[in-house]
């Protein structure tokens, strides 16, 4: 069985408002001091740029996260009462919990890159519990068009499909192969934007034994 994580899209306790603490400062600082000429070149002779390359890391197959590419604070704008185990940060970036992290890490050891990061209030204020960047590091094409239902091209291309709507209804008739997922068990699809991250029947049911608060999720059919 596959699950497909709904993105959120409110503000609450799994999309927090709010930016990186010495992010931004931490790139630049490595593009004009220790970049080599020519790497600043490629990027035009602007940190934005480069800034930009290690954004798509959050979401797309470009490698893991060097050190200083990685957030180490995230404090928000409009605190929630409480925060999810899983969450969304700017740029897509995603988070989790320690118990999160130690699910996903007991099924897929050394697959995901994971980093400590502070969760702050505005005053400086760290939520409870320890939380970790995640970048999901197993990209599939798993997605078969032929076989599903409720579901669009993008209009730019023929080969990203998107849900038609984000309910369980839509998604039962989203079809994967198990021939591609079988032994994976938390992924982002190459060709299927929405749902985009996907995961297994056995990592969904730790979550729920363990009580933790993740995306909305629904069930995809695997033939």
């Amino acid at each position: 069985m596959v699950w497909g994580l709904v993105n959120p899209s409110s503000i609450g306790e799994f999309f927090p408002s709010g930016d990186y603490v010495g992010w931004k400062e931490a790139i630049e600082r490595y593009f004009n001091e220790e970049m080599s000429a020519d790497r600043r070149a490629a990027h035009d002779n602007w940190h934005g740029s480069y800034r930009g390359d290690v954004a798509r890391k959050f979401t797309e197959d470009f490698g893991p996260l060097e050190p200083h590419e990685r957030p180490t604070e995230f404090r928000v704008v409009e605190p929630p009462k409480a925060l999810g185990s899983l969450i969304k940060m700017t740029s897509r970036l995603l988070a989790v919990d320690t118990a999160l992290k130690d699910i996903i890490e007991a099924l897929e050891p050394g697959v995901h890159q994971f980093w400590p990061i502070r969760i702050v209030t505005p005053k400086g204020k760290e939520y409870p519990g320890a939380y970790h960047g995640l970048i999901i590091r197993r990209f599939l094409d798993s997605f078969l068009p032929e076989q599903s239902k409720g579901f669009r091209f993008t209009p730019s291309s023929s080969q990203f499909a998107f849900a038609d709507r984000d309910t369980k209804v839509v998604y039962a008739d989203l079809a994967v192969t198990q021939d591609v997922v079988a032994g994976a068990h938390l992924w982002r699809e190459d060709k299927l934007s929405s749902p985009r991250i996907l995961m297994s029947d056995a990592l969904q049911a730790e979550i729920v034994a363990q009580n933790l608060r993740i995306f909305k999720h629904h069930k995809l059919k695997v033939v």
